[in-house]
């Protein structure tokens, strides 16, 4: 009994670096979803500038981006010069971009936009319903959704914009090869 109360600290202290060795093996940002391959759930929700709804429905046929966001989270900050960048570069060629403020204050939201910029069609997700359909983890998040509707990838965290430009890409020649 005494040789198994010896060793024990030893076998706990092993299995805990089992663990971590492990975990730490798998990039957070590649977590698996549910939500790939399936249709992206339906929404519309108010404009955060005001002046009617952006209802994702409206952006069939079109590749979208929708990144969850919120003006208090700082890798929100971080990636939002990436988004940015994308918007600019794809904006005006069949991709939108669309913003979906996450569990924050409009007037803090709108404050963010106006600060670092923007442009692209942002809701507000006043209850949160449409980031528990997509299954959003925390935030930042962003989906990848094709012309077709359905979610093609997720990046949980911030992006930048190789990894933008590399799901948009992806997502615009697979639109123009033939079936």
């Amino acid at each position: 009994m005494a040789r198994v109360i010896r060793y024990a600290p030893l076998v706990l202290v092993a299995g805990v670096i089992v663990v971590l060795a492990v975990a730490f093996r798998y990039d957070p940002h590649d977590v698996r979803s549910a939500a790939v391959g399936k249709p992206a759930p339906a929404f519309s929700l108010e404009a955060l500038e005001g002046g009617g709804r952006i209802d994702l429905a409206s952006y069939r046929g079109k590749v979208v981006v929708v990144n969850f966001f919120a003006s208090w989270c700082v890798p929100c900050r971080q990636e939002h010069a990436a988004l940015a960048n994308a918007w600019t570069r794809y904006g005006g060629s069949g991709v939108v971009l669309i913003g979906v403020l996450y569990q924050d204050d409009p007037s803090s939201g709108r404050e963010f936009m106006r600060r670092l910029g923007g442009g692209w069609p942002t809701a507000i997700d006043e209850d949160g319903r449409v980031a528990l359909s997509f299954g959003v983890f925390g935030i930042p998040e962003t989906f990848f959704i094709g012309p077709d509707g359905i979610i093609a990838g997720r990046h949980i965290g911030p992006i930048d914009e190789a990894t933008l430009a590399t799901g948009i890409d992806a997502l615009r020649r697979a639109s123009l090869s033939p079936p």
